[in-house]
């Protein structure tokens, strides 16, 4: 959980200003070829606008892609790569 809260601190940063992080997060994951939906959760009707709203988000830069994977390779692969 503790890594988890900071490797989110750790992402913030490739965020764009005024977009928030659920939305960035989930354009993130429908940029992955092998993914044809991504189905969300949300308790509030402002949270399905948010959610909804990484439809409308441009592809995340190469520079955050290349951030993100070696966030992964870094400090989550050696925690979990090893259970598949």
């Amino acid at each position: 959980y503790e890594l988890g809260l900071q490797l989110v601190e750790e992402l913030r940063p490739l965020i764009p200003k005024g977009v928030a992080m659920a939305p960035w997060a989930l354009r993130w994951i429908l940029m992955n070829d092998a993914v044809t939906c991504a189905i969300p959760g949300a308790k509030r009707p402002d949270q399905v606008t948010s959610n909804a709203s990484a439809a409308e988000l441009p592809a995340l830069a190469p520079e955050a892609m290349q951030r993100i994977l070696a966030i992964y390779n870094e400090k989550v692969r050696p925690l979990v790569h090893q259970r598949w």
